[in-house]
C-alpha cells in the first residue's frame, strides 16, 4: 500500500521533511520507519506559482448513487478511527483556547494577517481556477499509482488538492485511509468554493476521513474541515503556537498511532482462544443481555427505513461494547470468553442463562426505556415493549413473563401521563439527557449518553451490584451521572434513611413500574416505595411553599418541581390502586373509628 503525500505551498518539499517527522513519531512508539520507495510525494508547487499554466479538469470516476448504505459503513468505520485514537472529536470552532488571555487578541490578529498574506492567495488560485486545478491533478494522477490501495495524506493547500481529487482517482484505486492536516478551513474561498472541490463524497471509495488541526496553527485558524464536508471528522491536537509543518503534524502522537494502526495492525485485538474454560464476567454478561434486547427491538420495529437505521446505529455500538470488553479483560490481565471472541469477530454469541426472575424483571423494565443506540435519536414505536416477550423466553422465562412486564411499564406509564401514549425511549433518554438504569430491587441509578471510554474510569466497582445488573452492562456505553446516583447508593446500601435524599421523578416512575411488575409475576415487592414517595411528596412540597414565596408563579423551577409532585403523587395513587402499598395502611384505615365513634372534643 502506497502512502501519498500531497505538499502545501512552497517548494513541495524536496527533502520529505514530512516523512522524516513521521518515522521520528514511529520509531519513537516502537514501529518501523516508513521507507521513502514506499511513498508518492508528486510536486505541483511550479503549477500554483506560474502564469499560463492550464488543463482540463480530469474526468469524474466515482457515479455517486445511493450512498444511504455507504454512508451508514462510513460512519462505522468513523467510530473505530475514534476508537483507535481514543479521543472525541471537536465540538467547537475556537482554536485558540489555550493561548492566556491577555495575548489571544493580538495573536489571533497576528495570525489571520499572517494567512491572507501567505497561504491563503494560494488557496483562491487554486480553488478558483479551473485550469490551474486541472494541471495540478492531472499532474497528481500521472505519478500516483492507477490500481490499488493508498493512505492518502494531504497537508495545508494539499489538503484541498486531495479533497478535489477524491473523485478523480482511477477507479480501481481505493483510499484505505484519508488524513488532512494543517487545513486552511478559515479561508473564506475554501467555504465558498466546495462545491467545486467536492460535490457528493465517495463514501465507498474512502474509508474514513481524519482531519487533525494544531490549536494555535494560524492556517486552520482553529476551525476544522466537517462544518463544510460533512465526512470530515476533526480531532485536535497540540503541536506548538503558530505551528503549521507537517513534519511537526506528522510526528504527533495521534497521527502516528492512526497511520500505524493501518501499515502495523496490532496482534492483540486478535484475541485467540484458550484450552480453559472462561467465564463471562457480571458486566460482560450484562453487555450481551443490552445487545440481545437491542437486537429483537431492530426486529419489531414495524417501518422498514427506521428498522433499516437502527440496526446500522446497533452495529455501532456492538463495535464499541466488543471493543470496550477486549480492551477491560487485557488491562485485567485475563484470557477472553468465547462469547467475547465471537463479539469482536462480528457474530451474535448466546446470551448466558444467568439470571432468576427477580433480577431479570429489574433489568428488562430498565431495558425498555433506555435507548440503547444512544445518542442516535429513532422513533421505534412500541418496538421496545414488543420484543419484551422475546428477550423474557432467551432468558429461559415463559413469554407471559415479558408481557406482564410490558402490562406494568404501560399502566404505570398511563397513569402518570393520563394522555397515554408517552415514547417512554425519547422522553426518558433524549429529553432527559439519561439512560435509565436498574441497579438492583432497591435502588436506581443513572448512565449517562452512550461512549465507549466514558465508563473506563468506573466499570472495575460495578460488579457489587450482582450478576445480571443492568449498571455493569450499560456502564461500557456511559459513565453514571449524578442524577439518580444519590437513590442507587442510598438504596445499595440498604438504608432506610432517606430524608437526605429526594429522588428525581423519573427514578421513582421506574421503580413503581419494577415492583409492579415484580407484584404481577407473583414476586416479591418492597413495599416500603410507598414511604420514598411519601418522602419525595414531602420534600416537593416543601421546597414548593418556599420558593413560592418570592418567585414569580411560573417560575421555571416552581413548574418544574409542581410537575414532579404532581408525578409523586399519581404514583401514590397508583400504588393504592394496584395493592402496592403497605398492608399496615389498610389495617390503620380499616381500624380507625368513623366520626360516630370519635369523642367530643372539649372547647
Amino acid at each position: 500500500m502506497k502512502i501519498v503525500f500531497l505538499h502545501g505551498i512552497g517548494d513541495g518539499d524536496p527533502a520529505a521533511g514530512w516523512l522524516e517527522g513521521l518515522n521520528r513519531g514511529l520509531v519513537r512508539d516502537r514501529f518501523e520507519p516508513i521507507d521513502q520507495a514506499d511513498t508518492c510525494a508528486p510536486r505541483y508547487a511550479s503549477f500554483l506559482s506560474t502564469d499560463g499554466i492550464s488543463a482540463k479538469l480530469p474526468a469524474t470516476t466515482y457515479k455517486a448513487g445511493d450512498e444511504t448504505t455507504g454512508r451508514r459503513e462510513f460512519e462505522r468505520r468513523q467510530a473505530r478511527v475514534r476508537r483507535v485514537l481514543g479521543l472525541d472529536p471537536v465540538s467547537s470552532t475556537v482554536g485558540f483556547h489555550r493561548v492566556p488571555e491577555q495575548v489571544l487578541d493580538p495573536t489571533r490578529q497576528a495570525a489571520l494577517r499572517f494567512v491572507n498574506r501567505f497561504d491563503l492567495p494560494q488557496v483562491r488560485r487554486y480553488v478558483g481556477s479551473e485550469a490551474v486545478r486541472g494541471a495540478v491533478l492531472r499532474r497528481i494522477l500521472d505519478q500516483i499509482p492507477a490500481t490499488g490501495e493508498i493512505m492518502l495524506i494531504g497537508h495545508s493547500l494539499g489538503s484541498v488538492i486531495a479533497i478535489d481529487l477524491l473523485d478523480h482517482l482511477p477507479a480501481e484505486v481505493h483510499v484505505r485511509r484519508f488524513i488532512t492536516i494543517g487545513s486552511p478551513a478559515n479561508a473564506k474561498v475554501l467555504h465558498e468554493g466546495s462545491e467545486r472541490l467536492l460535490k457528493k463524497f465517495p463514501y465507498r471509495r474512502v474509508d474514513d476521513w481524519t482531519n487533525f488541526l494544531n490549536i494555535g496553527d494560524h492556517v486552520t485558524g482553529g476551525r476544522g474541515l466537517g462544518a463544510t464536508f460533512t465526512a470530515a471528522q476533526d480531532f485536535r491536537i497540540e503541536v506548538g503556537l503558530l505551528e503549521h509543518s507537517a513534519a511537526a503534524y506528522l510526528g504527533h502522537e495521534s497521527a502516528t498511532r492512526l497511520i500505524a494502526d493501518l501499515l502495523y495492525p496490532t496482534k492483540v485485538v486478535a484475541l485467540r482462544s484458550s484450552a480453559v474454560a472462561v467465564r463471562l464476567t457480571d458486566s460482560e454478561a450484562s453487555a450481551l443481555l443490552v445487545l440481545h434486547y437491542a437486537q429483537l427491538v431492530a426486529r419489531c420495529i414495524k417501518d422498514k427505513d427506521r428498522a433499516t437505521r437502527y440496526r446500522s446505529a446497533l452495529d455501532m455500538t456492538r463495535d464499541n461494547v466488543a471493543a470496550r470488553l477486549a480492551e477491560q479483560a487485557a488491562a485485567e490481565g485475563r484470557p477472553p470468553a468465547p462469547e467475547l471472541m465471537a463479539l469482536q469477530g462480528g457474530e451474535m454469541p448466546a446470551l448466558p442463562q444467568r439470571w432468576d426472575l427477580s433480577r431479570a424483571v429489574n433489568a428488562l423494565v430498565a431495558l425498555a426505556v433506555t435507548n440503547v443506540v444512544e445518542p442516535f435519536e429513532i422513533d421505534v414505536a412500541r418496538a421496545p415493549l414488543d420484543a419484551l416477550p422475546e428477550i423474557a423466553e432467551a432468558l429461559g422465562f415463559r413469554r407471559d413473563a415479558g408481557e406482564k412486564i410490558g402490562r406494568a411499564i404501560t399502566e404505570v406509564q398511563q397513569s402518570v401521563d393520563r394522555r397515554g401514549g408517552v415514547p417512554w425511549g425519547r422522553v426518558l433518554t433524549v429529553a432527559a439527557g439519561v439512560a435509565l438504569v436498574a441497579a438492583g430491587p432497591v435502588g436506581l441509578a443513572v448512565a449517562a449518553p452512550a461512549s465507549v471510554f466514558g465508563a473506563a474510569a468506573i466499570t472495575g466497582g460495578l460488579a457489587a451490584f450482582g450478576p445480571g445488573g443492568m449498571v455493569g452492562g450499560l456502564a461500557l456505553l456511559g459513565g453514571l451521572a449524578s442524577t439518580g446516583a444519590a437513590v442507587a447508593a442510598t438504596g445499595v446500601a440498604g438504608s432506610s434513611d432517606v430524608d437526605h435524599v429526594i429522588p428525581d421523578a423519573v427514578t421513582l416512575v421506574l421503580r413503581v413500574a419494577t415492583e409492579y411488575a415484580r407484584k404481577l409475576l407473583d414476586l416479591e415487592y418492597d413495599e416500603q416505595l410507598w414511604y420514598l414517595l411519601a418522602n419525595a411528596e414531602i420534600q416537593l412540597s416543601g421546597q414548593i411553599n418556599h420558593l413560592s414565596a418570592f418567585s414569580d408563579p411560573k417560575s421555571a423551577k416552581i413548574t418544574q418541581l409542581t410537575a414532579a409532585r404532581t408525578t409523586v403523587t399519581r404514583l401514590m395513587a397508583f400504588l393504592i390502586e394496584k395493592g402496592l402499598a403497605p398492608r399496615a395502611l389498610d389495617c390503620a384505615e380499616s381500624t380507625a373509628p368513623d366520626d360516630s365513634e370519635r369523642l367530643p372534643v372539649e372547647a
